[in-house]
């Protein structure tokens, strides 16, 4: 276990097992909602790919993940990450890390978890909005 400080949050994570639940993850890539928010992604800072690191997540990859069009082109999504280990400090259920774009909040363990993890974990909310990013026009997928 490694301890995790990021601002008000004290975790105890394990990175690799965290990071290993993510190498042949799949149960959220589908649709062009999804392909849209992995190719934005890839346009992340490197504040918020630190955080994922710190981690081990792949922010590509979230366990589970919700997408609502919003004016202008963009796409609002929020979900969540799974991560190995515990909650030492850190208020639950409040958007309290903001990295960039990025809003991340704690949330204690729900019955949406990856198959393969066994071990005591606990989620990491997340809300953002990405621009558009593929060639089809996101009206057509509206309809």
């Amino acid at each position: 276990m490694k301890e995790v400080r990021i601002e008000d949050w004290l975790l105890n994570i394990e990175v690799e097992k965290t990071a290993a639940i993510y190498e042949d993850f799949t149960e959220v890539c589908a649709g062009q909602y999804y392909e849209n928010f992995c190719k934005a992604s890839l346009l992340l800072d490197d504040e918020v790919l630190h955080f994922g690191d710190v981690l081990g997540l792949d922010l590509h990859k979230p366990s589970a993940m919700n997408a609502f069009p919003v004016e202008g082109e963009q796409v609002m999504y929020s979900g969540h990450y799974t991560i190995c280990g515990e909650i030492i400090a850190g208020e639950l259920e409040a958007w309290d890390i903001v990295i960039g774009a990025h809003c991340f909040s704690l949330i204690e363990e729900d019955d949406h978890k990856p198959k393969l993890v066994t071990e005591p974990h606990f989620l990491i909310g997340f809300e953002v909005v990405l621009p558009w990013q593929l060639p089809e026009s996101m009206e057509l997928i509206k309809k």
